[in-house]
């Protein structure tokens, strides 16, 4: 018998080239194991949901900003803070978002010091009748104390706003360690009277920059790069100057390295001196600038979602040209508008919609924080009035409520129309519907 035959030159090149092709696919799968992955590709892997490990794992919102001391006055919606809290779980919500008026406080003399707050009768939220005195740091214990006892969570905030005693309050507060000095007195306040448990964050900008003692400094910056480009040649060659991961974006590299050195210093100074607490910047713009200043240290990522910063939405509504409070106006016109265009471009609203939720999802596995949003999904202004229906705000609201679960937020709310003095906060069953709708899917 012939054991063994000899192996002629098409033989060998044809096991040269397997152990070639063999060696090649090993090669390639080590490059594949040993190659880092971003933390989206391994968040889409592991499959992880933040959420699952969070208590509670989802959080129902009523934005409540300013309005709860602003009308908390006999005869005022939220005169009797037992009433509306109790309103609030009657109507699914498990958490309120507020502001928690830091700016005011770091400038009493005082915890039991009063201030004005000036009437306003056409405010759009928080309309005070007339000039009210308020406590602020008693109000605040109160309606904290009521929340802690009925398990309601807080997001506390600040929309920067001032009073009669400080009326301009943002100027008192450019330097950023009086602004920290504001939000340690005030959370210092609340640890004395054991009320941290129960708030789930802290927002300590609302929709930064717009409300914010630091918006004249990033305007400054933005203003300066302009007076510098001094010829066309200059001006091309500013153009490209966005640094290491910085495409072209809203803000300059002054103004984006403003921002980081401040988002990042005070959080991680928070972060260091209330390890208990969670901490956030919220935003309703320049969320791709804020992105690529790659912060892995938002504990949260707060976005408002609008319909109304849409220009299909714009052009066709005159949104932004339209008077926004609670005089006498005819908005017939702008209604016919609104529903000539959810007519016309509903779907092309909706596909909007859907890619801001996937560029927040994205976002929010990036750098590993829960997704919220506390004002969304319609214009962020609508008005009881006899002109304007409420109907598509229902209809649009609801079915975004869905999309929050599709896209795996942690928390969110109907919409920012969520306060005892609107006509719709009598539609129990439309807010039980869309909030248990959103804290029983899966």
């Amino acid at each position: 018998m012939k054991m063994f035959h000899t192996i002629n030159n098409s033989d060998m090149k044809k096991i040269q080239f397997v152990i070639m092709t063999l060696l090649l696919i090993t090669f390639i799968e080590s490059c594949k194991e040993s190659r880092p992955e971003n933390s989206t590709e391994k968040n889409k892997r592991s499959g992880y949901d933040m959420r699952n490990d969070l208590s509670p794992k989802r959080l129902t919102i009523a934005m409540w900003d300013f309005s709860w001391l602003n009308m908390h006055y006999p005869g005022g919606a939220f005169e009797d803070f037992n009433k509306v809290t109790d309103e609030l779980l009657a109507r699914g919500f498990n958490t309120i978002r507020i502001d928690a008026f830091p700016l005011i406080i770091g400038k009493l003399d005082s915890l039991n010091q009063q201030i004005t707050i000036a009437g306003d009768p056409l405010r759009n939220w928080g309309a005070s009748d007339k000039d009210r005195m308020h406590s602020p740091v008693n109000e605040l214990i109160k309606l904290m104390e009521i929340t802690k006892s009925k398990h309601i969570n807080v997001i506390l905030s600040s929309w920067g706003n001032g009073c009669i005693e400080f009326p301009d309050i943002l100027k008192s507060y450019t330097d950023r360690k009086v602004f920290w000095g504001a939000w340690e007195r005030t959370l210092d306040i609340l640890k004395g009277k054991d009320l941290l448990s129960h708030i789930v964050y802290v927002d300590f900008d609302q929709e930064f920059p717009f409300f914010s003692p630091f918006q004249p400094e990033i305007n400054r910056l933005g203003v300066l790069q302009k007076e510098n480009k001094t010829s066309s040649a200059g001006a091309m060659e500013d153009a490209g100057k966005y640094g290491a991961g910085y495409s072209k974006l809203a803000w300059n590299p002054a103004q984006m390295d403003f921002v980081r050195d401040l988002m990042s210093s005070t959080l991680t100074h928070f972060q260091k001196n209330y390890p208990g607490l969670r901490f956030t910047f919220s935003l309703t713009a320049f969320w791709e600038e804020v992105r690529a200043l790659k912060l892995n240290l938002f504990d949260v990522l707060e976005l408002h979602i609008w319909m109304s910063s849409s220009p299909r939405f714009g052009t066709r509504s005159q949104f932004d040209a339209t008077v926004k409070d609670r005089g006498v106006h005819d908005y017939t016109d702008y209604m016919d508008r609104i529903n000539q265009t959810m007519k016309s471009v509903r779907p092309m609203l909706l596909k909007d919609m859907h890619n801001r939720l996937a560029f927040a999802k994205e976002w929010s596995e990036e750098i590993g924080a829960p997704l919220t949003t506390t004002e969304a999904w319609g214009p962020w202004w609508h008005m009881d009035h006899k002109d304007l229906d409420w109907k598509f705000l229902y209809d649009w609201c609801e079915q975004c409520m869905g999309l929050a679960s599709d896209y795996g937020l942690w928390g969110t709310t109907p919409w920012n129309y969520s306060h005892p003095y609107w006509e719709n906060w009598k539609n129990i069953e439309w807010y039980k519907k869309v909030n248990n709708g959103f804290l029983n899917k899966r």
